[in-house]
């Protein structure tokens, strides 16, 4: 459960990038978090925490808690 959680996050992420037409380098200067880091958050070869991920979600408005249900939403209509 927990990699097929850590898989759905590392998606949404990715998803929400591409839905505002970002690339990774937009992103990155958005949020000042490494180009290297989004990567690897996006395709899951790296471990993630909640503040670097908040700092991701910030340029697009978007709460962790809102994150988070989004997740939670698209796994339970699986």
């Amino acid at each position: 459960m927990k990699e097929e959680f850590m898989k759905k996050v590392s998606r949404e992420l990715k998803f929400i990038r591409l839905e505002n037409d970002d690339k990774q380098e937009d992103l990155a200067i958005k949020s000042k978090v490494a180009m290297s880091t989004i990567s690897k958050y996006e395709d899951g070869s790296r471990n993630m925490n909640l503040y670097k991920i908040e700092e991701i979600l910030n340029p697009y408005g978007i709460t962790l808690e809102k994150f988070f249900n989004r997740v939670l939403a698209k796994m339970q209509n699986e």
